[in-house]
């Protein structure tokens, strides 16, 4: 894998609708075939002297970088948002995960209503579907995928196989502190989805929630 990471402070004048628009085009590079993983964000000013803004790209080897850049949607965002916005530019690239396994490419699930789990995992934690396997007329499975987390899912109709799973913890998704743990099962209450109580796990808290077939998605913080 080789990653780029890129930093910089914005350019002076730059006003918060810039900005946003500046994070909308830089979410729109996802859609580039060859970038793996794109995350950004502003810096969390803790410290006096930092960059002001970061962006952390993701490519299978260096000729596929070279291929985004001279991508239209990449040079558009350089023409029409980089070059006015982007000042005291860093950059750092480097090779990672050589000839070993980089992350999990997706998890597949078994479930026994495709639409209605679509539709929960996307109320429930913000998954995104992105493609939907039909046969004959009829939605057998779909891809979803988180935007922020980078997490891929798939659920395949297979009501026998989700039966079977029913109660079993397949898939454990990571939060960071106690305080993101809260925060998402408030949300979780506020949307009306049930979960397990927080509770001492290894290394951290967990809690459980049953999706529409009783297949547990666990949140595990990460201390």
């Amino acid at each position: 894998m080789f990653r780029q990471v890129v930093a910089h402070r914005w350019a002076p004048g730059t006003t918060d609708g810039d900005r946003t628009r500046y994070r909308a085009a830089l979410d729109a590079l996802r859609e580039i075939p060859e970038v793996t993983a794109l995350r950004h964000g502003e810096d969390a000013a803790l410290f006096d002297g930092n960059h002001e803004f970061v962006i952390v790209l993701d490519f299978p080897d260096l000729a596929a970088a070279r291929r985004y850049v001279q991508a239209e949607p990449h040079r558009r965002f350089v023409t029409e948002h980089a070059m006015r916005l982007a000042d005291a530019r860093v950059v750092v690239q480097h090779y990672w995960a050589a000839g070993v396994p980089s992350g999990l490419h997706h998890i597949k699930l078994p479930v026994t209503d495709v639409a209605r789990s679509r539709d929960w995992y996307a109320r429930a934690f913000g998954f995104v579907a992105e493609v939907e396997f039909r046969e004959e007329g009829v939605l057998r499975g779909v891809a979803l995928h988180h935007p922020e987390a980078d997490i891929g899912l798939a659920l395949r109709e297979d009501p026998v196989r989700a039966g079977a799973l029913a109660g079993f913890d397949s898939v454990c998704l990571a939060v960071g502190t106690r305080a993101d743990l809260d925060a998402v099962l408030t949300r979780l209450d506020e949307a009306g989805i049930a979960h397990t109580a927080p509770r001492a796990g290894h290394r951290g808290d967990a809690a459980d929630v049953p999706d529409p077939d009783d297949l547990v998605v666990r949140l595990h913080t990460l201390v």
